[in-house]
């Protein structure tokens, strides 16, 4: 008695033997599975890559800011100022290139293999890779925020700054909070 209805493979209406292209399916999802490693091999690599330029860059640029500051020394506030919001922008270079190695870790640890990672950045899943990151990019807003107060201009409304960097930071730390 035919309901007139297909059944559907591998369901309960009918038997997994009697689907000849299941063991294909199976062999196609584990060798898509197993040639994966090569693709987030891929992205290991070229994270790891964006934060080895960034750690490169950010030192060449505290050596020619040294270097700068070495040769048009002067004893003026505003220089002072300058070289304090070029150290912090090099900091927030540096701070970048950390959430890069963070996430090549990262990645690595939770699709290749274990990772020779920290204590404090153990990562289990995509959630704590999500979580540090996040909280990277919170340090890395408020580092941008001080570099930008100190060279506010007199027409620069202070308040509209800090307020919108303070919404940003407040819907990451209620997202990290709602998490837990």
């Amino acid at each position: 008695m035919d309901s007139g209805k297909e059944t559907i493979p591998g369901s309960k209406g009918e038997s997994s033997k009697n689907f000849p292209g299941r063991e294909n399916i199976h062999k196609l999802i584990q060798s898509m599975a197993t040639s994966s490693k090569w693709l987030f091999t891929l992205a290991v690599i070229g994270t790891m890559i964006i934060s080895a330029v960034l750690f490169i860059y950010g030192f060449l640029i505290t050596l020619a800011e040294l270097y700068r500051s070495i040769i048009g020394f002067n004893l003026e506030i505003a220089s002072a100022k300058n070289y304090m919001e070029t150290a912090i922008q090099i900091v927030d270079i540096f701070l970048v290139g950390t959430v890069f190695y963070l996430i090549s870790l990262g990645l690595y640890e939770l699709f290749i293999a274990k990772a020779p990672l920290p204590g404090w950045s153990q990562i289990k899943n995509l959630d704590d890779l999500k979580e540090k990151l996040l909280g990277l990019t919170v340090i890395a807003i408020s580092v941008v925020f001080l570099g930008t107060a100190l060279n506010l201009s007199p027409n620069t409304s202070f308040i509209e700054i800090g307020v919108s960097v303070g919404i940003m930071i407040a819907a990451i730390s209620f997202y990290l909070w709602a998490k837990k």
